[in-house]
C-alpha cells in the first residue's frame, strides 16, 4: 500500500514588519497549463496543477533570501518536527507584533489543508499564540475556482482549544501540523536548504564514496578523482588527483581542498549531491542565488533536471532565486516567476500578474526596468559612475 504523499502549495505572510500588508509565494499553476509544459509541472486534482520550479528574481536588497528563509522556516516547522528556533525563522521573524502566515496543502488522497498560525514575540522569544487547521475532501472535478474554498468549514484542529493531555506536551514553539500528518500517515517533502553554500564552499558526501566523475568532468576535466574519506578513529578526509599527476592531495578539511579547485566546482559538487538528494525524495531544494560562482550554462543545466520528466521522476521542486534575468528565458511558464522588489517594503509579484507582451523576451522585461524596481535607476547609475571618477583622480 502506497503512502500518501503531502504537497506544499501555497505561503502568506500578513503583517511582518519588512513586508507589504500581504505577500503571497505559491507554486499553484495560476495561467492555463499547456500541453507542452505538462514537463514542468505536477497535476493535482481537477485542473489544478503546481509548478516543479519557481524563481524569485529582483535586484540586490529586495528581499528574496528573507522570502526564501520565511518559506524554509514555515516548511522546517510544520513538516520537519522542528521549533521555531531551529529553524529559518529564527532569522527573519522580527517586531513587536504578531506576524501572520496561512500556508496551503494537498494530500494524494486528495485532501486540501489550510494552516493558519499568529506568531507573537514574547519577551524576546517567539512563539505560536494561535493555529487553527482546517481541512475538506475534494473530487477530481474540483474545478481551479473551489479548491481552495474553506467557507463554512470548521477547524479540524484549534490548538487554543485542545484536550488537556494534548496542550501539556505542546510546546509554544511547535505546530500542531505535525498531528495531521501523524493521522494520516502523510510522506512530507525533504526540505533540502543550501543558502550556507551562497557565500561559502563545502562538500556533503557520504564517506568512502567518490564524488561522481561525471559531475567532475563536466566542471572541471582535468580531475581525476575527488573523495570523502573517514579514519577507523572517526576522523574526515580528502583526496584530490588531478589526471596526468601522480602527487594525490590529502587534506583534513574541505576548506583546504578548495585551493586548487575554482569556486564554480566547489560549490558545484555539492550542489549536485544536494540535487540528486531532492530528486531521489520528491522534496524541495532551496538555492539562492543561482548563479553564483557558476557557468551560466552549469546552472541552466541544474534547472533543466527539474522540468525534465525522464530524471524528475518523483516530481520534485526548485525554488531559487538570481539576479541573472537571461534565466528567466529559460522558464515556460509566466506564474513560475515572482519579481521581488523593495520600495519601503518588500513586495513580491508574480510575472503572469504584468501586462507584459508575450511577444516580449522576460529578461528584456526586466533589465528594461518596464516594471519597475527590478534594475538599478539610471540616476543611481550616473552617481556611482561620477563617484568612481572621483575616486580614481583621488578627489574622494
Amino acid at each position: 500500500m502506497m503512502q500518501n504523499k503531502l504537497s506544499f502549495l501555497e505561503m502568506t505572510v500578513r503583517n511582518h514588519p519588512l513586508l507589504e500588508s500581504k505577500l503571497t509565494f505559491s507554486l499553484l499553476a495560476e495561467q492555463r497549463v499547456m500541453m507542452d509544459q505538462h514537463d514542468s509541472l505536477t497535476k493535482l486534482f481537477g485542473r489544478n496543477w503546481v509548478n516543479n520550479i519557481a524563481t524569485l528574481v529582483g535586484k540586490n536588497a529586495t528581499g528574496k533570501t528573507t522570502i526564501m528563509k520565511l518559506i524554509m522556516g514555515v516548511l522546517g516547522l510544520l513538516i520537519q518536527n522542528k521549533s521555531i528556533s531551529q529553524t529559518k525563522l529564527d532569522d527573519v521573524l522580527i517586531g513587536e507584533k504578531p506576524i501572520n502566515v496561512t500556508t496551503l496543502w494537498c494530500g494524494s488522497d486528495a485532501k486540501i489543508y489550510r494552516d493558519e498560525i499568529e506568531f507573537q514575540n514574547q519577551s524576546g522569544e517567539w512563539i505560536i499564540s494561535q493555529e487553527k487547521i482546517f481541512g475538506k475532501k475534494v473530487s477530481e472535478q474540483v474545478t481551479k475556482k473551489d479548491f481552495l474554498k474553506f467557507k463554512g468549514t470548521k477547524p479540524l484542529l484549534d490548538r487554543n482549544n485542545l484536550n488537556e493531555v494534548a496542550a501539556s506536551v505542546l510546546a509554544d514553539d511547535d505546530s500542531v501540523f505535525r498531528s495531521i500528518i501523524k493521522t494520516s500517515d502523510y510522506q512530507v517533502p525533504a526540505v533540502v536548504e543550501t543558502l550556507f553554500y551562497t557565500d561559502y564552499n563545502a562538500l556533503v558526501y557520504t564517506p568512502g564514496k567518490e564524488v561522481p566523475g561525471e559531475i567532475l568532468a563536466y566542471l572541471d576535466p582535468t580531475i581525476e578523482y575527488l573523495r570523502l574519506n573517514q579514519t577507523k578513529d572517526g576522523n574526515f578526509f580528502y583526496q584530490l588527483k588531478f589526471r596526468g599527476e601522480d602527487n594525490v592531495i590529502t587534506e583534513k578539511n574541505f576548506l583546504a581542498v578548495t585551493k586548487y579547485l575554482s569556486s564554480g566546482t566547489a560549490k558545484g559538487v555539492t550542489l549536485y549531491a544536494d540535487i540528486i538528494a531532492a530528486l531521489k525524495s520528491g522534496g524541495i531544494i532551496f538555492i539562492d542565488e543561482l548563479e553564483n560562482h557558476f557557468n551560466h550554462s552549469i546552472a541552466r543545466t541544474f534547472m533543466e533536471y527539474f522540468t525534465n520528466p525522464k530524471i524528475n521522476l518523483n516530481r520534485s521542486t526548485l525554488i531559487f532565486s538570481t539576479h541573472y534575468s537571461e534565466f528567466l528565458d529559460e522558464i515556460d511558464r509566466g506564474d513560475q516567476i515572482f519579481i521581488a522588489r523593495r520600495d519601503g517594503k518588500i513586495s513580491l509579484t508574480r510575472y503572469s500578474d504584468t501586462d507584459m507582451r508575450p511577444d516580449i523576451s522576460k529578461s528584456e522585461v526586466f533589465q528594461a526596468d518596464n516594471l519597475g524596481g527590478t534594475s538599478p535607476s539610471y540616476n543611481a547609475y550616473i552617481r556611482l559612475k561620477n563617484a568612481t571618477i572621483k575616486a580614481i583622480k583621488g578627489d574622494a
